[in-house]
């Protein structure tokens, strides 16, 4: 057994290590590495003998732990190798075949190294899953059988295919291939666990001569479950129904009078499960084929848990661009229908739902009315008028109600769901609220034909969507009220149009400020906003004033504009030279109006306009000047959060492109070369390292 490089993303330090195999009574030392010595005969230990019974004795419970420094219970024979080895702390891992003693391994660390617990766990699990493997390479006189033969035909041919995998299905039925000639023809299966929905599903099953999938279950006490939680392979010949049911394990179906099964695990995490099992015979497997199926998992995890990370960036940041793309919409368009349009096309077909809709709440508030939907379904629901009542026990309904998301990941095993006829197929669906503040406009429901589809990520973004949907109805409503009245038309269309027309927020304020100038004639228009602690205002857009007003700071609380922002209410002041709130601006000011900017019950900022006469502003100017300011406040979160969505599709975008680079070479120097450049040309920096592994004082640098 010999030392490797250290991981360059775990930093394992380099330990020694000795691999010792069991000769009659004895443990003879076959191989030795020791990275701090350029001659390995040098360092080799002498005059040492291991007692094959006697580590059996020590060995019994596991790993045993040897600490140098005033160590006195452990037999002197397991302290002269780490003591001449200048070791500190050194631990014996035994590798078992058939619970017999096969050999020992000794890992050794000196000054400056960490062997911890679970280091020495990580060199048993590993020891322990190939130990089959090791014995084979100990008794290189001993001929290969057909069946040696077969396995490593198998596993070097599963070697040579994974850096080619694109198609997983395809490489699952190669998988399934290696096995069948090697085991036999039994029922195979692949499990693949999703730990955000903590649900099993099975993309590719074998059974009684035919092939099938298994949509995705939630983790429990079956025997896959017990697989993964676990994390141990498990081999089942005999009286196999009753000694999984003492396992805790709940059977499902016809029970297999033999089953095996072993994790596929990938950076210390069950990712899934491969699972061969016959229907009808006991002992069907044995030994080596359990420790076959340990190597092909150990071959394979790894391909398959690198495959999905990839496809679920891809999709991350196919999700992360239509959410940018709908909330580009919504800052150019207030036609509602041809937006909600778009928006529930894009949600199905970018995310693979089923089903996508929006339902709105009517004049009275009592219903939701579906106003737009997808497929002939939603359109035959909107010919029909479809409503639910806000609060009743639907979906849809529950969250009108309560203003909170409702998921309900697999329809078939809730009691409470009842199923649209329309909607057949419906395995999960989900409801977010339309919200705009405290206040619930609609609700947005998608449906899919697959159980669990919905995890974190998904509806963070599906929320995102519901969100920017609810700004774009209350921007609607906004606008069909401003119809009534000629002023309120020329004022909330031109400045909120504007406004949320920049393809930034300085351009969006800055439209804000001149637009209202002219609707109000001439007068001086601020707009500022509060910093992240809110403590203060700052004046980011204005006009009317001399340049340096965009260096004043108003604490919150101080002046006109700091006590409607500490007090969120709106201010209207006749006569400024009378009120001692007043902080000058202008010279010439004598009616201020100061409404606080409120989105979602958080302060944004405040919308400040001045005149030149005494009681310039009336109550009809300050209503419609709040409800411009809460329009603002719409316009002003939603630029935000565009310039988040966009700042994280870029960062999407960046890591799969670098992520694609890197992934195209199994050479480690190109691995570096190309992860330097790519981090110096994203970050700008002028100088990258790439650190592989530090041990005491030394350290290796790729520049």
């Amino acid at each position: 057994m010999t030392t490797r490089n250290p991981d360059e993303k775990t930093g394992v330090p380099f330990f020694v290590t000795a691999f010792f195999t069991a000769a009659g009574n004895q443990l003879q030392l076959t191989q030795f590495s020791d990275p701090q010595s350029q001659d390995t005969q040098v360092t080799i230990p002498r005059g040492v003998e291991l007692l094959r019974d006697v580590m059996e004795g020590y060995l019994k419970d596991g790993p045993v732990t040897v600490n140098l420094k005033g160590q006195s219970t452990i037999p002197p024979p397991l302290l002269a190798y780490p003591k001449q080895l200048g070791c500190e702390k050194a631990a014996y891992v035994p590798i078992l075949q058939d619970g017999q003693l096969r050999g020992v391994v000794l890992i050794g660390a000196r000054e400056g190294q960490h062997l911890d617990d679970e280091v020495i766990t990580a060199f048993n699990r590993t020891i322990r899953l190939t130990a089959n493997s090791l014995t084979t390479k100990v008794s290189p006189t001993e001929p290969l059988n057909d069946r040696r033969a077969a396995e490593m035909k198998a596993l070097n041919a599963l070697a040579a295919n994974v850096a080619s995998v694109g198609d997983l299905q395809a490489f699952y039925a190669t998988i399934y291939e290696h096995v069948r000639n090697v085991i036999g023809d039994y029922g195979f299966v692949i499990a693949l666990y999703e730990k955000k929905t903590n649900s099993i599903s099975v993309p590719f099953l074998y059974e009684e001569g035919k092939f099938s999938t298994i949509e995705a279950f939630p983790l429990g006490e079956g025997l896959t479950s017990i697989l993964i939680r676990t994390r141990e392979p498990l081999m089942l010949v005999d009286d196999t129904m009753n000694r999984a049911l003492a396992m805790g394990a709940k059977i499902a179906g016809k029970p297999a009078r033999s089953w095996m099964g072993v994790p596929l695990l990938a950076q210390g995490e069950a990712i899934g499960a491969l699972i061969v099992q016959d229907i009808e015979n006991e002992h069907s497997f044995d030994e080596k084929d359990l420790n076959f199926m340990i190597s092909v998992a150990n071959q394979v995890a790894g391909v398959i848990y690198n495959v999905r990370v990839l496809e679920e960036s891809k999709r991350t940041a196919l999700q992360f661009e239509t959410a940018a793309e709908i909330a580009r919409d919504i800052s150019s368009s207030l036609h509602l229908d041809e937006l909600l349009e778009k928006a529930v096309n894009l949600i199905r077909s970018r995310f693979n739902f089923y089903h996508a809709s929006v339902f709105l709440k009517d004049a009275s508030g009592e219903y939701v009315v579906i106003r737009e939907a997808t497929g002939d379904a939603g359109a035959q629901l909107k010919r029909s008028g479809f409503k639910l009542g806000v609060g009743s026990k639907s979906i849809v309904g529950f969250v009108a109600g309560k203003g909170e998301a409702l998921i309900v990941n697999d329809t078939t095993r809730d009691a409470t769901y009842y199923p649209n006829p329309l909607l057949p197929d419906t395995r999960a669906e989900a409801a977010l609220p339309l919200r705009v503040g405290d206040r619930v406009v609609g609700v947005l429901d998608v449906q899919s034909k697959t159980p669990y589809a919905f995890a974190e990520d998904n509806l963070r973004t599906l929320q995102i969507l519901a969100d920017q949907l609810g700004i774009a109805v209350v921007n609607t409503e906004l606008f069909a009220e401003t119809q009534e009245h000629l002023a309120q038309h020329r004022l909330l269309h031109h400045i909120t149009t504007s406004a949320a027309s920049g393809t930034t927020l300085e351009e969006a304020l800055e439209s804000a400020v001149s637009g209202l100038q002219v609707t109000l004639g001439g007068d001086r228009v601020t707009i500022l906003l509060a910093d992240r602690e809110k403590k203060y205002l700052e004046v980011k857009a204005a006009v009317g004033y001399a340049p340096d007003i965009y260096e004043v700071k108003i604490p919150i609380g101080s002046g006109i504009t700091g006590w409607a922002a500490a007090h969120r209410r709106t201010l209207r002041i006749n006569n400024v030279q009378e009120d001692a709130r007043y902080v000058e601006g202008s010279v010439n000011t004598r009616s201020e109006l100061a409404i606080p900017m409120i989105y979602r019950g958080e302060l944004l900022g405040v919308l400040n306009v001045e005149s030149e006469q005494l009681n310039a502003y009336t109550e009809t100017d300050e209503e419609l000047l709040g409800t411009l300011g809460g329009s603002l406040a719409a316009v002003i979160a939603n630029a935000r959060l565009l310039e988040q969505i966009r700042a994280q599709a870029e960062r999407e975008r960046t890591l799969f492109e670098i992520t694609d680079k890197i992934r195209r070479t199994t050479d480690i120097q190109t691995i570096l070369t190309t992860t330097v450049s790519e981090l110096t040309r994203v970050t700008g920096a002028n100088r990258v390292y790439a650190k592989l592994g530090i041990t005491g004082d030394e350290n290796q640098e790729k520049q």
